[in-house]
Formats: structure tokens, sequence, C-alpha cells
């Protein structure tokens, strides 16, 4: 299952994502200092993340409109496992330029593996609403039943949300709204 995620897909031909600093290969576990981070973490505050458990369901909220400014602003999404057994995420944030019209309008990207009390940079942003999707080892999954959803293999990939192949799984995924800042997005139980 997800645990037969690897990173080859790196070694034949991926590569970094423009104008990011990507903290890892897309479907690799952790490792401290590189990937993720481990130790104690910093106090969450209600402005800056959010704490979510798998299995509920959340209504969609429309984004509210936002100033001309704060749109310019870049932003980073964060996610941290608190949860337990390892979570494997990805992630789909709106790029009209490489993927409008047919194709869905966002750009999806995964899997990010993230163990027990670790913390993972995913994405750098100016958009307003992210989304993402995760499951856990044993069985925990963070999703919606409608909304936007994606074309996903079991493998690392870069691609727009439309772009499916055979073997691959469509998963919808949960939006998260920025604030007044950066994000990080707690898994819990």
């Amino acid at each position: 299952m997800l645990s037969a995620r690897t990173s080859d897909a790196w070694a034949n031909g991926w590569s970094g994502i423009p104008g990011v600093a990507p903290t890892g290969a897309f479907g690799a576990r952790p490792v401290a200092g590189i990937t993720a981070r481990e130790g104690p973490l910093t106090e969450l505050t209600d402005f800056n993340s959010v704490n979510d458990s798998p299995g509920l369901i959340h209504r969609i909220e429309t984004p509210s409109i936002q100033e001309p400014a704060l749109l310019a602003t870049e932003r980073e999404l964060r996610f941290r496992n608190s949860y337990g057994s390892t979570i494997w995420i990805f992630i789909a944030f709106p790029d009209a330029v490489a993927c409008g019209g047919a194709s869905g309008g966002h750009v999806a990207r995964g899997w990010w593996g993230i163990g027990l009390n670790q913390e993972v940079f995913v994405l750098r942003t100016q958009a307003s609403t992210v989304y993402y999707y995760a499951e856990a080892d044993d069985g925990g999954i963070w999703t919606q039943t409608s909304g936007l959803s994606a074309c996903v293999p079991q493998i690392g990939f870069n691609h727009c949300t439309e772009n499916c192949l055979f073997g691959d799984r469509r998963l919808v995924l949960r939006p998260k709204t920025f604030g007044s800042g950066n994000l990080t997005v707690n898994l819990v139980r």
C-alpha cells in the first residue's frame, strides 16, 4: 500500500521545484535535519495553524475576498504529524498558467512522508487557498466527500490535477485558507 512508495521517481529524472526550496524528495521518509524536524515543536497559534483529525467531513467554505497587497504575499505551507504512524500527503494549488483549461487549473504534488513529531515544508505560494489529502500507514485519512479532486499515482508526482494515467487513484482534497501569514497544518487523531 503506502509503504511501497519510493523516491525512484526522483532517480529517474524528477527535478526540483522551481522557486521553492524543497526539503526532500517526494515519496521518501523524512530524515532529521533534511526533510523534517524532530524534537520539541513550537507552540501553534490560532493565526498560523490548524489541527485536523482524520475522518471528519468539513463543509466547503468559499474563500473571502483578499486585498491585492495580501495576495502578493508569499506564504509557506507546512505539515506536522502529531497523529502517530507515518502520514503520506499530497497537495494541490492553483496554477492557471501551467494547468489552465481542461487540465483543472491546479497543480498536484506528492507524496511526502512525515514521521511522528516531524514537520515538513511543502510549498511557498501566493495563493490564498491550498488543498491537501493525507493518509496514514494505519489507515487514517484526511479527505472530503466532494470538492477538488486529483488523479494520483502511488509514487512521487508533480502534474496537473486532471493528468490521469491508468492505475491512478482519484482522491478528494481538503481546502485550507491562509490567514495573515504562513500555515502549519497539524495532523492529529
